[in-house]
């Protein structure tokens, strides 16, 4: 046997076995039900189950039906199948059979790199395998994903919440493996992606920390364990995510800290101002839309004529516009956006009016309309949608 025929035969055999356990999780889909319509509807199902924490065997029924329809209809590139595919290893791990995850996994991770697909879903599929390997006690496995799916998402140059996630399950596994310096390393840069995103004080940061602790506790490094549950004792305090509106003095320090001023505007916006460091989040939420170049907020007639002169409301204004530009991903809110900021400011008067020391006629007569639930009509009334003249920079072209 010639070299070249035994390659021949290696490939034949291995393509033999990768096509056998890829139709292992195919499925016989009765005629009238091998449509799209059908698989679109056993996907949604399947979600529901999956949201709803429900029976995971007959959600790995309604996927394999729906993966085996896409891959039939449009090809195993097919988005909706890849996806369908993902959704049926996680209910095999949620329903204990974390060989089968992993199967369907690698099954993935195949395609994924035989057709040269999106580089940033592939590593999120590769962070999956790295999770599922660690459930079934295979860390070196794990940990080669786990490069693998890092390698891959820091070439898309991206700092969001996948790429911090794929940096917490490699700390995770590190750690299982006793690779405590390593595992810090990866979980302190998770924490700072996380501080830019969500801010010190969200519970996300915090639970975070709890592992970077139990990670210098397995360093042996007593002094920074302490000083991290220091950190961990002080944020989780009321107010305790609060900073120091100094800081921002630059648009690149408004950028890194964005998480901090949507968490300071939610802070403000949901206690009362009694509430430890109430006024100081809201003082830092308005210093950040005064110098980021990320929102431009614009303060007329129209909002005097709802806030009028009152300090605390004003900045509940802006505390609300904070979120819902950084929700929405909009620099400019539309008149609708400013509409539902001028809400949370009404609904944040209703609870603090009675402590409330500069009070405002305006929103007391908002709050009126409030309390009848006829605000929203009064408010299209005071500021109303832009008319089809109304020059702007949106609809002249500027």
């Amino acid at each position: 046997m010639t070299l070249k025929t035994k390659i021949i035969i290696v490939i034949i055999m291995a393509f033999t076995s990768w096509t056998t356990v890829s139709a292992q999780y195919e499925t016989d889909v009765p005629p009238d039900m091998m449509n799209m319509e059908y698989a679109e509807k056993a996907d949604s199902m399947g979600k529901a189950i999956l949201v709803n924490k429900g029976s995971y065997a007959t959600a790995i029924e309604l996927f394999k039906r729906s993966s085996t329809i896409y891959k039939h209809f449009n090809g195993e590139t097919d988005e909706s199948y890849l996806t369908a595919m993902a959704l049926l290893a996680k209910c095999y791990m949620r329903n204990d059979q974390i060989q089968d995850a992993i199967s369907v996994t690698c099954i993935l991770c195949g395609i994924y790199e035989r057709n040269g697909l999106d580089r940033e879903q592939y590593a999120v599929i590769k962070d999956n395998l790295s999770v599922y390997y660690a459930i079934a006690d295979e860390g070196e496995k794990a940990l080669e994903a786990s490069k693998i799916a890092l390698s891959e998402y820091e070439k898309t140059g991206k700092m969001d919440f996948d790429y911090a996630s794929i940096l917490i399950h490699a700390a995770e596994v590190e750690a299982r493996l006793e690779n405590f310096p390593e595992a810090i390393r990866y979980q302190l840069r998770a924490l700072d992606i996380i501080h830019q995103l969500k801010g010190v004080g969200s519970e996300t940061y915090i639970n975070e920390l709890k592992y970077l602790q139990q990670y210098y506790e397995g360093a042996g490094d007593a002094a920074k364990m302490q000083k991290t549950q220091e950190t961990i004792e002080a944020l989780e305090k009321p107010g305790g995510g609060v900073r120091q509106a100094e800081e921002l003095q630059s648009t690149e320090a408004c950028t890194y800290h964005r998480g901090d001023a949507y968490w300071c505007a939610e802070y403000y916006l949901t206690h009362k101002l009694s509430a430890s460091n109430a006024w100081e989040a809201g003082q830092y939420a308005m210093a950040w839309c005064i110098s980021t170049d990320e929102l431009s907020l614009e303060i007329d007639d129209r909002h005097i004529k709802c806030i009028g002169d009152c300090p605390t409301e004003l900045t509940a204004y802006f505390c609300a516009c904070l979120m819902i530009g950084q929700a929405n991903e909009v620099s400019k809110l539309t008149r609708e956006m400013e509409r539902m900021a001028m809400r949370l400011v009404v609904r944040h008067y209703s609870f603090n009016e009675d402590i409330i020391i500069k009070k405002s006629p305006e929103v007391d007569k908002l709050l009126e309309y409030y309390k009848n639930d006829t605000l929203d009509e009064k408010l299209l009334e005071l500021i109303p949608d832009v008319a089809d003249n109304e020059a702007t920079p949106e609809n002249t072209g500027e």
